[in-house]
């Protein structure tokens, strides 16, 4: 499934709450886990780090965060393989997208903020700033939701009337055993959506189907995922995210995927 699992860290305790479900899925793929933490320096002066010291310090310091982080990984799973790396830079979600390109990821997991602690209502720049063009699937996850020791098994994906890219599903269909394709529309819709889920569904046997009544997609998407105990969402992004597609990471209790 995965080859290489991207984790930006900045050592806060929202960042390392990722840390869990990215061990899962390398042990299960296979995965080698990189541990990127970014250094910021100054726009204006991209060379100058933003609070200065020698350069011995800030080694101790990442070294010793790191192989905590290295150490908390072998507890879980001694067998995933891991490596450290340190970059430098003034745009951090920047350095995150051109990391995962050169090191070849194929999965990027992030929390959906790094330094506030108001869960819900806030997803931090640098997410923001990964998920507007990443370079591999994204699994963002909100600090402080239910730890899911069991994984992806049970995934909904959400299909829409305009649905042009299928790359949520077929990801879901390689990772998880039981797929849910939801629709939200209104009556008038119903019959178009309908023939649409047939279609989809075609291409995923024991794929289950659901069409919900409604105005507000996001809303019945997170009341439908509670209710059928869903373990994450699986949304397509051929462009930077839409506002209800953040809304819906935003508030979300299950880790959200954008492909």
């Amino acid at each position: 499934m995965f080859s290489r699992i991207l984790i930006p860290t900045d050592f806060s305790t929202a960042s390392e709450w990722v840390f869990d479900d990215a061990v899962r899925i390398a042990g299960k793929s296979g995965a080698e886990i990189l541990i990127l933490h970014v250094r910021r320096t100054w726009p204006s002066h991209p060379d100058e780090l933003r609070f200065p010291a020698d350069p011995s310090l800030y080694e101790y310091a990442e070294q010793q965060e790191l192989e905590r982080l290295r150490d908390r990984i072998r507890r879980v799973n001694a067998s995933v393989a891991t490596r450290l790396i340190v970059r430098q830079g003034p745009n951090t979600g920047k350095e995150i997208c051109e990391t995962a390109k050169s090191e070849g990821a194929d999965l990027i997991v992030i929390a959906t903020h790094a330094r506030h602690h108001v869960s819900h209502l806030f997803v931090g720049s640098t997410t923001l700033a990964v998920l507007k063009d990443p370079p591999a699937p994204v699994l963002a996850i909100r600090y402080g939701i239910r730890n899911r020791p069991t994984g992806m098994n049970r995934v909904v994906v959400p299909i829409h009337l305009q649905q042009t890219s299928h790359r949520a599903l077929e990801l879901a269909a390689r990772v998880s055993t039981e797929i849910h394709l939801v629709t939200v529309c209104e009556d008038e819709d119903r019959a178009r959506a309908e023939t649409l889920q047939r279609e989809v569904s075609a291409s995923v046997p024991g794929a289950k189907t659901s069409i919900i009544r409604g105005k507000n997609p996001e809303e019945e998407i997170i009341r439908y995922t509670g209710k059928v105990d869903a373990d994450a969402i699986f949304l397509n992004a051929t462009a930077e995210p839409s506002k209800r597609k953040i809304d819906l990471i935003r508030h979300a209790n299950v880790p959200v995927m954008i492909v």
